[in-house]
């Protein structure tokens, strides 16, 4: 027996039994992170889809510690995410303190839930578990200090997450200054097994016939996403606000949206354009303030609000079940973003049946669907260099130091644990030549010439899976090229001849690319050029 569950019965488990229906996933996965604590690991990364209930997890695990008068500290980054957790663990009939600005303090209750930004300027509470929301922010210089913190106590720490992939090369094993992060990592089921078993809904991708694509547009890459002023530019030249309301009046008119812009200031221009056009629909940021964001997000999952507009807020923290659309007009690089802003709509609600993304963007081409088996993990992964990574001299290991490695001028690598020397940032460094002024003007000039003019949407159902009718005919094709060792041209040909008749989505490219061993990125060029081509016809 389990030696954190050696209690048959839990009085608060029991008390609210009709709150805490865990599901059979729940069970386990809660089993799963005692089973790691029992083996010796002090630190568990417990993963579950968004949707899948991260938060009724930890409320279990909790009561088990609350149970035995053990006190418990939550920690979260977003205001919607602290007080969410404060209100189920309320539910366990006990007292909760908040720790938070504007919120009377509680420090004799024997849970906490606090925010980091006010965590890190006051006293540590003591604590026998540690809870970390959304635990893929924990690399950071102020995480880092309380996971030191309380690891040097002794404290149980578990993190939950959606998502743990970090586009920093660091992963979540090593943190900020080489700090021990999680030891040890269980998961539940993936999204597209919790959609199979219905408790997550199904969902469907329409895409554009001319996608907002940053890689051909030249955007550069900073932190791990693309660059936001350049991106803001891009988007702004080549998405007309007019096409998006019109795309989301064709396809999704009358379901509760959220929509994702590439800043605060596209946002609130798309919910302008929105209620130009006679659609309830309002802006929210960071910045907006507590109380009216309560009220606004209030008013969308009212449904008075239909369409509410962001750049990130809405990423974590928002438990709207009426959410029906995703619309995204934000490129992106960063799987958590994806994969986290669909998640929103994948809440299941009375009457609601299907989830809807509308992409504008070349997304869905280059990340993973919400239904794909990801291999997560808590190591770090390789990036590419840019201005703002460092490679490791030990191991050549690229990583993306913390803002506080770069200020002490050193860091410890994630991969190896090699303590490195970090050289001093040079940011907007000026040409040193002529030769080299002219080599930057070119790169520019280059930038200048991708951008695309967006055509009227043209959106269509983007299947996950190629059509078998269709890519008989493709088979058939590619069996005679093989046979009589023609080149690959020839099966291009034939399929630009036959494309009125075969009709091949981008998923029937894809197909075909990997058949003739091509780049990814052909498959979409090819989907393109037909997209467009029908459309002018």
């Amino acid at each position: 027996m389990n030696s954190f569950l050696t209690n048959s019965t839990n009085p608060f488990t029991t008390k609210n039994s009709k709150f805490y229906q865990l599901r059979d996933y729940q069970q386990s996965l809660v089993q799963d992170i005692f089973t790691a604590w029992d083996s010796g690991y002090q630190s568990v990364l417990a993963i579950l889809p968004t949707a899948g209930g991260k938060t009724i997890c930890f409320v279990e695990v909790a009561s088990t510690f609350l149970a035995k008068n053990q006190p418990v500290l939550v920690i979260a980054h977003l205001e919607e995410l602290i007080t969410q957790a404060a209100d189920k663990l309320a539910m366990l009939g006990v007292r909760v303190g908040i720790i938070k600005a504007g919120y009377e303090a509680d420090p004799d209750a024997l849970i906490q839930v606090a925010s980091i930004q006010t965590l890190v300027r006051r006293e540590l509470p003591s604590s026998a578990l540690v809870i970390f929301d959304e635990a893929h922010h924990c690399a950071s210089r102020t995480y880092s200090e309380i996971m030191l913190h309380y690891r040097e106590t002794g404290a149980k720490i578990l993190g939950v997450t959606a998502t743990p992939n970090r586009p920093d090369g660091r992963g979540l094993r090593s943190l900020d200054k080489g700090v021990p992060g999680f030891d040890s990592l269980v998961s539940g089921p993936s999204s597209g097994q919790l959609i199979e078993k219905g408790y997550l809904c199904r969902f469907s991708i329409y895409a554009a016939s001319q996608l907002l694509d940053a890689q051909q547009a030249g955007i550069e890459t900073t932190d791990g996403d693309y660059d936001t002023e350049q991106l803001t530019e891009y988007v702004k030249k080549t998405l007309v606000l007019g096409d998006v309301v019109a795309t989301w009046k064709k396809h999704a008119f009358g379901l509760r949206t959220v929509v994702f812009a590439v800043s605060v200031p596209h946002a609130k221009e798309l919910a302008i354009a929105f209620c130009d056009a006679g659609i309830a629909a309002e802006e929210v940021n960071g910045k907006t303030p507590p109380e009216t964001r309560r009220t606004i997000l209030s008013r969308f999952a009212r449904g008075e609000t239909l369409v509410l507009c962001q750049h990130s807020l809405l990423i974590e923290g928002v438990d709207v079940p009426g959410i029906q659309c995703v619309q995204f007009c934000r490129p992106t690089q960063s799987l958590i973003v994806w994969l986290q802003a669909i998640g929103r709509a994948l809440r299941p609600a009375p009457g609601k049946e299907l989830a809807l993304v509308l992409d504008h963007t070349h997304n869905h081409t280059t990340l993973p669907w919400p239904d794909s088996e990801i291999a997560w993990s808590l190591e770090p992964a390789q990036i590419k260099p840019d201005k703002n990574t460092h490679t490791c001299s030990e191991c050549n290991h690229v990583f993306r130091p913390t803002s506080s490695e770069w200020n002490s001028g050193s860091a410890h690598c994630p991969a190896c644990g090699a303590t490195l020397s970090l050289p001093e940032r040079q940011f907007n460094q000026q040409p040193e030549t002529v030769e080299q002024e002219a080599d930057a003007e070119e790169k520019v000039e280059t930038k200048r010439q991708n951008l695309i003019e967006v055509l009227p949407a043209n959106f269509t159902q983007v299947s996950p899976l190629p059509d078998s009718k269709k890519m008989k005919q493709v088979y058939r094709l590619l069996k005679i090229q093989q046979e009589c060792g023609y080149k690959k041209g020839w099966l291009l040909y034939r399929l630009q001849e036959m494309e009125n008749e075969l009709q091949l989505g981008l998923t029937e490219w894809q197909e075909v690319g990997k058949l003739l061993d091509y780049n990814p990125k052909w498959a979409l060029m090819r989907w393109k050029e037909f997209a467009l081509r029908q459309g002018n016809n």
